[in-house]
């Protein structure tokens, strides 16, 4: 793989393959390499992250205690709770 395929690639759009070819190159940076390793992650969401996200989001947990307790990074706690429009949205076991 080139640079130059690499700076072109949006990685919403590669291929899992692309994916982990950008993860295993040796001469691919650093940036890219995490760019890649993120959007795989974020690719293996399920039903199991989410209603324990919307547990700990309405626990009043932060996104770092989030990711902390979920294993994940918080950048996919952020991505989540904006894709499911949490952000602003505590909901609470209160009256």
């Amino acid at each position: 793989m080139q640079k130059d395929v690499i700076n072109s690639i949006h990685f919403e759009d590669a291929t899992k393959e692309q994916l982990l070819q950008i993860c295993l190159w040796e001469d691919c940076p650093i940036d890219y390499k995490y760019e890649a390793a993120v959007e795989l992650q974020m690719r293996q969401w399920n039903d199991e992250y989410l209603s324990r996200l919307v547990r700990l989001w309405g626990e009043g947990k932060t996104s770092f205690q989030i990711a902390i307790e979920l294993g994940i990074d918080i950048n996919v706690v952020y991505w989540q709770l904006e894709k499911y429009d949490l952000y602003g949205r505590r909901v609470t076991g209160g009256s």
